[in-house]
């Protein structure tokens, strides 16, 4: 969003007064959701440098999604992660001909998909925009291309992928002990 500017209908209130007040909070908004600043928070990238989260910011690729417009769907093949820069998705299951299931309503910050890093992968749930949303891709050839040109960097990523898959899996292997825990009472 452009800083106000022109006159105001109000005489009692300069452009210069509204670019002054107004306009820092236009701009303090733009500096929260910037590209580096959420990607900076993305446990995957969490050990990177700020140099190193520079280099990545050149890699990743950023899209828009209208509502109701699918980031991907079950069973495509796995290409890149996502990262929520601003809106919201939402992360689905198919069950045939029953309504999907809804496995995570994600928003700004979240991240889903990381699964695709590891190489040629078919999705095992489909991504959907619930509102119009700007998500940043990050793909395999991505992570391999920084992988050869910065092996520090790439074996950073590579373990904030292993600890995060970890974290889901234990956080999976808890909801079925629940679930089996209700079968057998």
């Amino acid at each position: 969003m452009a800083p106000l500017s022109g006159a105001c209908p109000c005489s009692m209130v300069s452009s210069v007064d509204l670019n002054g007040i107004w306009g820092n909070v236009f701009r303090l908004d733009r500096r929260k959701n910037s590209l580096l600043d959420v990607l900076r928070e993305v446990p995957l990238f969490a050990d990177l440098s700020p140099r190193e989260l520079r280099v990545l910011e050149e890699a990743v690729h950023v899209r828009t999604f209208a509502p109701g417009e699918p980031v991907f769907s079950e069973g495509d093949a796995g290409a890149a992660m996502y990262v929520i820069q601003s809106g919201k998705v939402d992360v689905m299951l198919r069950r045939g001909s029953y309504d999907p299931i809804l496995l995570a309503e994600l928003v700004t910050g979240d991240f889903f998909g990381e699964m695709a890093l590891l190489g040629d992968s078919i999705r095992s749930a489909g991504a959907v925009a619930r509102e119009g949303s700007t998500v940043i891709g990050f793909s395999h050839p991505d992570l391999a291309a920084i992988i050869e040109v910065h092996p520090r960097m790439g074996a950073r990523i590579c373990l904030g992928l292993a600890k995060t898959l970890a974290e889901r899996l234990r956080y999976t292997n808890g909801q079925l002990r629940d679930i089996w825990d209700i079968r057998s009472a």
